[in-house]
């Protein structure tokens, strides 16, 4: 994914991996990834990622545009959903094991996270 100032993305000013996005414009897609802000990143800590997931992605991502920031804390069961409001994370919503996370964005996108805590590899099917 990359983010420029300029939109010049030959050299982004910024470059970085999420877990998980939704890009819904197919003019942000090229052969070399996703130019600008999708519409949700997901990111999924570790104890190596934490610091940067919560500092410099979060304030990357409200710098850029990103309308729905999930990041998910695998070792606390929770889940941090922020939304973009006038150009800066105001909402934020702590989810907990036995809540149900919900989009703000895709209303249809539900996730029960007393299930998605629980599965394991044998659970997953791809």
């Amino acid at each position: 994914m990359y983010f420029s100032e300029n939109e010049q993305y030959d050299v982004p000013d910024h470059v970085v991996q999420p877990d998980l996005s939704v890009v819904c414009s197919n003019h942000q897609i090229s052969k070399n990834g996703c130019q600008g802000a999708p519409s949700l990143i997901i990111e999924v800590l570790s104890p190596s990622t934490a610091l940067k997931d919560f500092n410099e992605k979060f304030n990357l991502y409200q710098k850029y545009g990103v309308n729905e920031y999930w990041i998910v804390d695998p070792g606390n069961q929770t889940v941090h959903v922020y939304t973009l409001e006038e150009g800066s994370y105001q909402n934020r919503h702590l989810y907990t094991e036995q809540e149900t996370i919900q989009s703000v964005l895709y209303p249809e996108l539900e996730v029960p996270l007393q299930h998605l805590f629980r599965l394991s590899s044998h659970d997953i099917n791809i």
